[in-house]
């Protein structure tokens, strides 16, 4: 089994954070306070509104990147 670094959690954050709202829908489907179509609709939209923000941070680190580049 390969060991994991702090890199590894970052460039998966993603993938980690809808396992954990998966998780956490099929916690309220269990209990009755969703229904599993409403389970079943609101994933892929969380998905992707999780890969949209991080889309946004990384476009957010590259342009500071550019303009504090170190000339050298």
């Amino acid at each position: 089994m390969k060991t994991r670094n702090a890199k590894d959690y970052s460039n998966n954050w993603v993938q980690t954070v809808v396992a954990i709202v998966g998780l956490l829908f099929l916690i309220l489907v269990n209990l009755g306070v969703l229904t599993p179509e409403h389970s079943v609709e609101a994933q892929p939209l969380i998905a992707s509104t999780l890969g949209a923000v991080s889309t946004a941070i990384a476009g957010v680190v590259a342009l500071i990147g550019i303009f504090f580049k170190q000339s050298g």
